[in-house]
């Protein structure tokens, strides 16, 4: 099957809201990843454009990056993005049951990276879970990948789109606005479920180190005015404080 320039390998995922394949380009012959709305629907429609409008330019070692949109003749559209090679986060713990401490820190470094790049450009990304989490432990890099959910520049009227039981902060769980904590929380929730903890009950395994058990534990405060922020701290330095701390350096690479 072909789409556009592209010509599908497989089809790697699908949702309630839309499709995506492997792909690769018919003349480059590089892979992409395409995401196409199942339901030819104008709100559907809206939302896959506004997604590729939020990564139009987007440009960052921890995201994927834009590659092209276009209309099919069916009326769904199609956003085509770097193919990002790796497994997700949750079928790595599915497989392990948890990650050493010293990598749920470096994964958690990048995805920090990522999530301070797109809070300055306004996005708040609204769906930071173990499955939106790509680790490619060869480039020694996390991507934080769909962007569904996400929000460019909320106000006090914004309501997210929707959000994933669990993995969501306790403020949209209320209809109240997106805003960067929230991510913040999903983010933090996401590390506890890599370490091999509870994200329901909130709990860690006991060889956890209480300084990262405190880091963790600071991003997911209910309140969203007592969790960090970027005004407040560098939460990448903070971090890297917590593991020369623990294991005697900042960086494993």
């Amino acid at each position: 099957m072909q789409i556009g320039n592209y010509k599908v390998i497989k089809q790697i995922g699908e949702g309630g809201f839309g499709r995506t394949y492997e792909a690769k380009h018919v003349l480059l012959e590089e892979k992409a990843c395409l995401k196409q709305n199942i339901n030819v629907t104008k709100e559907d429609a809206e939302l896959l454009k506004n997604e590729a409008k939020l990564l139009w330019n987007v440009h960052h070692y921890s995201l994927p990056a834009m590659r092209d949109f276009f209309k099919m003749e069916d009326g769904s559209y199609i956003i085509a993005m770097s193919f990002v090679e790796g497994k997700t986060l949750d079928k790595i713990i599915k497989k392990h049951k948890a990650l050493h401490p010293e990598e749920v820190c470096w994964i958690t470094q990048r995805l920090l990276n990522a999530l301070h790049y797109l809070h300055n450009k306004g996005v708040v990304h609204g769906d930071v879970k173990p499955p939106n989490v790509i680790i490619q432990p060869s480039e020694h890099n996390a991507v934080l990948v769909d962007y569904g959910l996400a929000s460019l520049l909320p106000t006090r009227k914004t309501k997210a789109i929707g959000y994933t039981p669990i993995f969501v902060a306790p403020e949209i769980e209320e209809g109240k606005p997106p805003i960067p904590e929230s991510d913040l929380y999903c983010l933090g929730l996401t590390m506890l479920y890599a370490l091999g903890g509870d994200p329901i009950a909130k709990s860690y395994p006991d060889h956890v180190p209480k300084e990262i058990q405190d880091f963790c534990n600071d991003l997911i405060r209910y309140n969203p005015v007592d969790r960090p922020n970027w005004e407040k701290e560098d939460l990448v330095a903070k971090l890297s404080k917590v593991r020369e701390e623990v294991f005697g350096r900042k960086s494993t690479k």
